[in-house]
């Protein structure tokens, strides 16, 4: 059974090894702007001071097979979520989301932002999947607004409604919170799989 976990000190110094295993498309759609080696290893080494936020799947022969970090920013908190390439179809994408779904609920967020979500189709078909709203900017520009409803079917039921939206869109954005803390994260979620 997968299991999200909060990394151990070696697992943080493990994680560069998978983001450097991520293709410039996956980088892209991960980190917001074409990241070099050398700038995932300064991030790695951040969250490796900070630690907070961050959740990891981990395989059984130690492998980081997923990863999801939590960012407070202003008025909500940003979703850093990737999945190594060899572990996709695996069930890891939907329990990192549902892992964000459940510190979101815990904090009281009803708004989470995703870099680029625009272009990310399997991350607005798996939010849509699990019960969230969508919302992006038209044509990646946030001059107005598309929310694609929530699905008739949800493989987990959320207690209240969760957006997953555009960063682009943050600064008009009125359903986030502001200046929340994710001092407080819920237990990692466990997947059938």
């Amino acid at each position: 059974m997968r299991t999200t976990v909060l990394p151990t000190q070696p697992q943080l110094h493990d994680l560069a090894a998978h983001f450097l295993a991520l293709d410039a498309g996956d980088r892209f759609l991960r980190f917001g702007w074409p990241i070099t080696d050398s700038q995932i290893v300064a991030y790695v080494e951040s969250l490796s001071a900070v630690g907070d936020g961050v959740f990891v799947v981990v395989e059984s022969d130690g492998d980081i097979s997923g990863v999801l970090h939590l960012e407070s920013m202003g008025c909500g908190v940003t979703v850093g979520l990737s999945v190594s390439a060899w572990a996709r179809k695996m069930g890891i994408g939907t329990l990192l989301l549902q892992q964000a779904g459940e510190v979101a609920r815990a904090q009281g967020l009803r708004t989470l932002f995703v870099r680029h979500l625009n272009l990310n189709t399997q991350l607005r078909r798996l939010a849509r999947h699990l019960g969230m709203s969508v919302a992006c900017a038209p044509e990646s520009i946030a001059t107005g607004l598309e929310v694609v409803g929530v699905e008739r079917y949800r493989s987990r039921p959320l207690r209240k409604e969760l957006t997953l939206a555009d960063d682009s869109l943050r600064p008009n954005w009125s359903g986030a919170s502001a200046g929340t803390s994710l001092l407080a994260l819920p237990q990692p979620i466990l997947s059938n799989s």
